[in-house]
């Protein structure tokens, strides 16, 4: 009878190889870097893969609904130069433009939504289009680089905490204990792809090799 452990072990498998891939990777990268591992580094690698994180994990929720979403890439970029322009002055300011580019990202998946839904049009396609829109408006606000949000916001988020912790790692560990876990046990996390999700991609084509004889019957 297998037991509890190898029974983990066997159902985390893929995560914990790709989890050591990436402690070698990093390991390497640390041991090559002209400053070596220190908190700066450490601060500036974990804000990078942070926001990749985070943008996957968006992504992976769509793919466990049955569909995909190739324009969350844009929707962050659109985000991001949002914020350049709005999150900035007094706190009370600041929290208004954060809580604007939080409307403007949820603005920009229900139009996804309305579209697949109510449209009938395929996902990889409706998201494709969306996604040029948004880097098109993104384009706009910011057609040069530049801007700037809430120096003191900036500070706490990409920062560090006492120890040389990176406060983005922080960030993301209460977005996977608040958003993240309670998915993962609910219905649909724990069921992962539905069935005719899985049917539609993995479903063999199947082509037949009988001559059509009857087009050329006499009549």
């Amino acid at each position: 009878m297998i037991s509890d452990r190898s029974f983990w072990l066997r159902e985390h498998k893929a995560t914990l190889l790709a989890f050591a891939a990436f402690v070698v990777m990093f390991t390497i990268y640390a041991a090559n870097h002209p400053a070596g591992l220190n908190a700066n580094v450490a601060t500036t690698a974990a804000n990078k893969g942070v926001l990749l994180a985070i943008v996957a994990m968006a992504q992976t929720l769509v793919v466990l609904t049955s569909g995909i979403d190739l324009s969350v890439g844009m929707v962050m970029i659109l985000a991001n130069c949002l914020a350049s322009s709005i999150v900035v002055g007094s706190p009370l300011m600041t929290t208004v433009g954060v809580v604007g580019v939080l409307l403007v990202g949820a603005m920009c998946g229900a139009i996804n939504g309305v579209i697949v839904i109510f449209g009938r049009l395929q996902p990889i396609v409706t998201t494709i289009a969306t996604g040029a829109v948004y880097y098109g408006a993104a384009l706009a606000l910011r057609p040069v680089p530049g801007g700037d949000v809430n120096t003191s916001l900036a500070d706490a988020l990409t920062g560090h905490l006492p120890g040389g912790v990176p406060a983005s790692l922080a960030l993301l560990l209460a977005v996977v204990a608040v958003i993240w876990m309670p998915f993962r046990r609910s219905a649909i996390g724990r069921a992962g792809s539905p069935p005719k999700f899985t049917k539609r991609f993995s479903q063999p084509m199947m082509v037949s090799t009988r001559p059509r004889a009857e087009k050329f019957r006499a009549p």
